[in-house]
């Protein structure tokens, strides 16, 4: 009975990783396609760094100005 217990706590525990991790690769390579609330309760994703490069962003003021 033992074993039993303790094999299908482990089978939980992997079944939720995975599906952790599979959420997490989810979000990070298609942030379009979660909610933004999302966004504030995992906080190793952010929709704007995966979308756009800081490097690339231009300030309103700066197209303003070209």
């Amino acid at each position: 009975m033992f074993k039993w217990f303790v094999s299908s706590v482990t089978d939980i525990l992997i079944a939720f990783t995975l599906a952790t991790l599979l959420l997490l690769y989810g979000a990070m390579s298609h942030p379009e396609m979660f909610p933004q609330r999302f966004f504030q309760y995992w906080t190793l994703t952010s929709p704007h760094s995966v979308a756009e490069p800081p490097s690339q962003q231009i300030s309103a003021a700066a197209q303003v100005q070209r």
